[in-house]
């Protein structure tokens, strides 16, 4: 078992190929790229914060861990003359997107433009620097939206542009096959043995992704996946619960109405049927997946001393950036709550927390928030939406 690491590393770059052989599995397509980004992470040990498990947390160099599934998009389509990316989140995999496309547009010589569609609910979390200067997207903040009818706009996009344009979406399995970069690189560091993998999770691609590469590298990670209790708003958890009582967890997911998370606005995913599908594969297959819900009272009750191990490994650079961050997203520090709430359920001695919130903002210490370019309700209908976009 490794120790932790000082300096940030890399996945990606060549190691893409990993990714490509997990994508040509779940897809039977072949990807062949000339464009190999890489996106700085490390390992870092969090010491004290539960005494009878050695616990580790995946820091990334970018705002959020969301950069990887953005560059893995241009990675897998870099040769096929796209014109137009359609992207879609509560905030960070629209920034990240906007990041990536300005670089690879510049280091290309390109003109491929990104649609990047937010609800106006979450759209405060998106910041500015991943704008300016950056001819080549459109932010678009939907009225009215959440995270699941701001998917349903963009595939009327994608079909209503694409009749005259190259126009691509990411789907799960190119995520899935993106974020199997992390169980590779825990890989590398010995952390996929004796080890629980720990996410906060909306649609759930990231520890699906990290399932992929165990899969691949025949090891056995345990899975716990972290939601929230507020209202009908953890349907993973209720499908995995409904799954341990014998029922059917997809009926069930027709049954409930689930809402976004109503303290943190990155929890949106209603209807997560990919994830599931891949965690019962895993337990069918062996594997082990636990989930746990936090309360925004249990957030608040853990939150100083989560900030206190978190300011002690340098994520944040003093207390009131820290709070902050904290105000802006919650995701990762629910992750934390949600360890210290399954400590009893963790069979393994370490724990790797996929620290999913934001970060200081390389550009900025606190970042500004982007003003949308269009801010539409999607109840005017696509035509009226492709007239405002107007990229002239």
């Amino acid at each position: 078992m490794t120790t932790s690491q000082s300096k940030f590393e890399s996945i990606g770059g060549e190691e893409w190929d990993f990714s490509d052989e997990i994508y040509l599995k779940l897809t039977g397509k072949s990807i062949f790229s000339n464009y190999n980004p890489k996106i700085p992470v490390m390992i870092k040990e969090i010491p004290d914060l539960i005494k009878e498990k050695k616990i580790f947390m995946l820091r990334w160099g970018m705002p959020t861990f969301k950069d990887i599934d953005c560059n893995y998009l241009l990675h897998a389509y870099d040769n096929e003359d796209i014109e137009y990316i359609v992207t879609t989140s509560s905030g960070n995999t629209v920034e990240g997107m906007a990041r990536v496309l300005r670089k690879y547009n510049e280091e290309k010589s390109a003109v491929l433009k990104g649609i990047l569609l937010v609800p106006a609910l979450s759209s405060f979390k998106v910041s500015n620097s991943a704008f300016q200067n950056n001819p080549y997207v459109k932010l678009v903040e939907l009225k009215n939206s959440t995270l699941d009818s701001i998917r349903d706009f963009a595939s009327k996009i994608v079909k209503k542009l694409g009749s005259s344009h190259n126009v691509i979406i990411a789907d799960a399995d190119l995520k899935t096959a993106a974020y199997a970069q992390m169980g590779l690189y825990l890989n590398k560091h010995d952390l996929l043995d004796d080890i629980c993998f720990v996410q906060t999770v909306s649609g759930g691609v990231g520890p699906a992704g990290v399932i992929e590469a165990s899969r691949k590298l025949d090891r056995k990670p345990e899975i716990l996946v972290v939601q929230t209790t507020n209202g009908p708003s953890s349907p993973i958890i209720d499908a995995l619960e409904e799954d341990l009582k014998g029922g059917d967890p997809f009926s069930l997911l027709e049954k409930v109405n689930y809402e976004t998370a109503s303290f943190e606005t990155t929890l949106g995913s209603t209807k997560p049927i990919y994830a599931i599908k891949k965690y019962l594969e895993w337990k069918s297959g062996g594997g082990r997946v636990i989930g746990v819900r936090v309360s925004e009272e249990e957030l608040y009750q853990d939150r100083e001393d989560i900030l206190k191990c978190l300011l002690g490994v340098g994520v944040y650079p003093n207390e009131d950036i820290a709070l902050r961050y904290f105000n802006l997203e919650r995701s990762g520090f629910i992750a934390f709550v949600g360890v210290l709430n399954s400590i009893k359920d963790i069979r393994s001695k370490n724990i790797v927390i996929n620290y999913t919130g934001r970060y200081k903002d390389p550009v900025v210490i606190f970042p500004e928030v982007a003003k949308p370019h269009i801010s539409f309700d999607p109840e005017e209908g696509i035509d009226s939406f492709l007239r405002q976009l107007n990229w002239n």
